[in-house]
């Protein structure tokens, strides 16, 4: 069967999108989106034909009574582990740290890829799309720099999702965290808007071992090393 026929290919993009399709037709169509442009366009069309419908959906509040009847379900017997205490007694040692770091990968990628515009991008599902993004946050969890680059890219594009409030005197330093080694200093990234940086070789090189990235203020931009705690950081993850 030729998945890229347009009637069959938007029919398909459109129920991957709403989540209708079947377990198994979902699997068939995520590696179709793998190596097909014309499907991934076609998601993406699909992603900004929907995306109104979430903001013309006014939250609703549930009756206290529904609160109430949850905590009297969920209320453990007294002297007995319920599941959940075992299950939080299980998440400890090295678990908690490992499944932060999903949720924040996760995190990254679903908002690149599923609400691209949130973050100030354009959704280009195409051979020539971000291959590499980080997305850094403040210690509320808030977005405030994505910095997105192709694969064999010899520029760095570096927007500012909210502005950065530099200590006058110094300058915002980003950092390439490897998953083994010391930071390695990129380039100064303005308070706010947006700057391209050339980088001194290609991205694929420069990001291919760096799990994450991180901005510190310093008092030379030169500096070889950070000199304080990072005032944002985020996961480097690799579309493509």
């Amino acid at each position: 069967m030729n998945y890229e026929r347009a009637p069959l290919l938007d029919q398909l993009a459109g129920a991957y999108v709403l989540g209708t399709l079947s377990a198994r037709a979902r699997r068939r169509f995520g590696v179709l989106l793998d190596r097909s442009a014309a499907a991934q366009r076609a998601v993406a069309q699909w992603n900004d034909h929907l995306a109104p419908l979430n903001n013309s959906i006014t939250p609703v509040a549930p009756r206290p009574q529904v609160w109430q009847a949850v905590a009297q379900s969920t209320q453990p017997i007294p002297g007995r582990i319920s599941w959940l205490q075992r299950l939080d007694a299980s998440l400890s040692g090295w678990f908690k740290p490992a499944l932060a770091f999903s949720l924040g990968l996760m995190l990254t990628v679903g908002l690149v890829q599923q609400a691209p515009q949130t973050l100030g991008l354009a959704p280009i599902p195409t051979k020539s799309a971000p291959s590499y993004v980080g997305l850094l946050t403040n210690a509320q969890g808030e977005p405030v720099l994505a910095a997105t680059s192709l694969r064999r890219g010899s520029v760095l594009t570096v927007r500012l999702l909210k502005p950065l409030d530099i200590p006058p005197g110094q300058v915002a330093v980003l950092w390439a965290l490897p998953v083994e080694g010391t930071p390695i200093a990129v380039s100064t990234v303005p308070a706010s808007g947006k700057v391209d940086i050339a980088l001194g070789a290609p991205s694929e090189v420069l990001f291919s071992k760096v799990s994450r990235l991180a901005v510190s203020f310093e008092a030379n931009a030169q500096t070889t090393a950070p000199s304080g705690p990072y005032v944002i950081s985020g996961h480097c993850v690799k579309l493509w």
